[in-house]
C-alpha cells in the first residue's frame, strides 16, 4: 500500500511542532515530567505542550529539539550511541548527544538521526502503543523511523473580560435613554399646560363678571314688565264700576 504523501513542513524556529507516527500518535515527555532524565514516550495526541517541540537550529539542517513544556532537551541517555539506547530529556548543554539532523523523505516526512551516533529516532519493539518508549536504531527503512513534522496552530486571544461589562453598561445606558425622554416629555407637557392654566384662570372671573352684569339688566327688565302689566289693570277699574252703577238704576 502506498504511503499517502504530505507536504514537507519548513522548520521556523520560532513554531512548535508535533512528531507523530503513522499512526497519529506522537512523542511526548512521559507524565509531564519537568526533571532531567524524564522518559520520552508515544502516546495519543492531547494537543498538550509536553507533546509539542521546538527546533533550535544549531548548524546547517542540526537542531537542539527543546520541549515546549518543560523546556528541556531531547537528549541519547547516558550519551549512548548503539542501538537500543533510549531516548530522555535533559537541561540544554553543549553536548553532541542533544544534536540531531532531520532528513525529509520524498512523500513529505522526515528521520531524525542522532549528530553523534548517526542513527534514527525509532520505537522500541515496532510497538503503536501508548507508553511505546523512543530509542535510536540504525536506519532500515522503517516505517517506525520515520515521523511527520506538524506545526502547533497557536489558539487565538481571547477577547477581554471586560468587554461584557462594557455591553451590560451600554444596556444600562439604552435602558436610561427613554426614561430621560419620558422625563423630557413630562417637562415640555407641564410647560405647554402651565400657560393654559393661567389664560384659564384669567378667563374666568371675566366670565363671571359679566354674569353679575347681566343679572341687575334682567331684574331691571323685569320690574319694567311688571309695572307695564300692572298699569293697564288700574285704569280700567274705573270703567268697571261705572258700568255696575248703570245697572243698578
Amino acid at each position: 500500500m502506498a504511503t499517502k504523501k504530505t507536504q514537507q513542513t519548513v522548520i521556523s524556529a520560532d513554531k512548535f511542532y508535533t512528531i507523530s507516527a503513522s499512526n497519529g500518535r506522537v512523542i511526548e515527555v512521559a507524565d509531564y515530567n519537568t526533571d532531567n532524565g524524564a522518559a520520552i514516550q508515544l502516546w495519543d495526541n492531547m494537543g498538550a505542550e509536553w507533546q509539542q517541540w521546538k527546533f533550535n537550529r544549531a548548524g546547517d539542517g542540526i537542531y537542539q529539539i527543546e520541549n515546549r513544556f518543560t523546556g528541556k532537551m531531547l537528549d541519547l541517555m547516558q550519551g549512548g550511541t548503539g542501538d537500543g539506547t533510549w531516548l530522555h530529556q535533559w537541561e540544554g548543554g553543549n553536548g553532541s548527544s542533544q544534536l540531531w539532523a532531520v532528513e525529509f523523505t520524498n512523500d513529505g516526512r522526515a528521520k531524525i538521526k542522532s549528530h553523534m551516533a548517526g542513527k534514527c529516532v525509532d520505537v522500541v519493539g515496532m510497538s503503536t502503543e501508548n507508553g511505546a518508549r523512543i530509542q535510536i536504531w540504525s536506519d532500515v527503512d522503517g516505517e517506525n523511523q520515520i515521523w511527520t513534522l506538524t506545526e502547533v496552530a497557536e489558539k487565538k486571544a481571547r477577547a477581554p473580560r471586560k468587554a461584557p461589562a462594557k455591553k451590560a453598561a451600554s444596556e444600562e445606558k439604552a435602558v436610561k435613554s427613554p426614561a430621560k425622554k419620558a422625563a423630557a416629555k413630562t417637562e415640555t407637557k407641564a410647560a405647554v399646560e402651565a400657560p393654559k392654566a393661567e389664560e384659564m384662570a384669567e378667563k374666568a372671573p371675566a366670565k363671571r363678571t359679566c354674569k353679575r352684569t347681566a343679572a341687575p339688566k334682567a331684574a331691571a327688565a323685569k320690574t319694567e314688565t311688571k309695572a307695564a302689566a300692572e298699569a293697564p289693570k288700574t285704569e280700567k277699574a274705573p270703567a268697571k264700576k261705572t258700568s255696575a252703577k248703570k245697572a243698578s238704576k
